[in-house]
């Protein structure tokens, strides 16, 4: 039996007015498809977009027109961006039959993913989740950013495909353009711990972001916004 990754992505935002950002997708959609194991199939998701034809990079518009992909406008996360994933996690539920598959990977898209570590882990794991909390570490100067002791990271987490579904059911209680008071980290820490899900840990991620909104409210990709974990 097969495993499904769940790529999440918000590819337009107000303040990207150059589409800057449809760039980094595809370099780490790029990357992904290079390193992902065949034991995985892969749908790409993104709720800023209606079809293909809003994409404006031709290179990401032809790798997404060959895989699995589907769209929609409505970013819920527009405030809360971890929120924008998890409805978008609801909405794969309806469209994806996950009991085909053994266990459901969760990624936040624009990442670029330097081995395929995290992948081989979920393909292994026996527990109910595989979750992780590793500090973040600026690029630039090596600074380090500790990890929230109350939250796990949610920027790839996977479970088994039945457990996946108890998690959708137990977030739609957060789901709103109201709530501004927990965040997507949050709700999987609560869910793991009140409902006693087994997990194996994470120690690392083997990730690299941009956190380009850590010093503007502009895009940017200075060296500097560059973190790995």
């Amino acid at each position: 039996m097969k495993n499904l990754l769940l790529t999440f992505s918000s590819f337009h935002v107000s303040s990207d007015k150059t589409f800057e950002r449809e760039t980094e997708y595809f370099i780490c959609y790029d990357q992904l498809l290079r390193l992902l194991p065949k034991s995985f199939d892969v749908y790409f998701i993104d709720n800023t977009t209606q079809n293909l034809e809003s994409i404006k990079n031709n290179n990401l518009k032809q790798l997404l027109a060959s895989k699995n992909f589907f769209s929609y406008d409505y970013n819920l996360g527009q405030i809360n961006k971890g929120l924008g994933e998890l409805e978008m996690l609801s909405r794969a539920k309806h469209i994806i039959n996950f009991s085909n598959y053994k266990n459901i990977s969760y990624l936040t898209g624009r990442r670029i993913i330097t081995c395929p570590y995290i992948f081989e882990k979920t393909d292994a794991m026996t527990k109910e989740a595989l979750i992780s909390n590793p500090p973040l570490i600026r690029v630039c100067d090596g600074h380090v950013y500790e990890s929230d002791k109350t939250s796990y990271n949610d920027m790839f987490f996977s479970m088994k495909s039945d457990i996946m579904h108890k998690y959708i059911d137990f977030s739609q209680r957060f789901l709103s353009v109201d709530n501004k008071e927990i965040g997507s980290e949050q709700i999987l820490y609560k869910f793991v711990n009140e409902q006693k899900i087994s997990y194996e840990w994470l120690e690392f991620l083997g990730m690299i972001r941009n956190d380009w909104n850590q010093y503007a409210k502009t895009y940017t990709r200075n060296y500097e916004n560059f973190q790995y974990c």
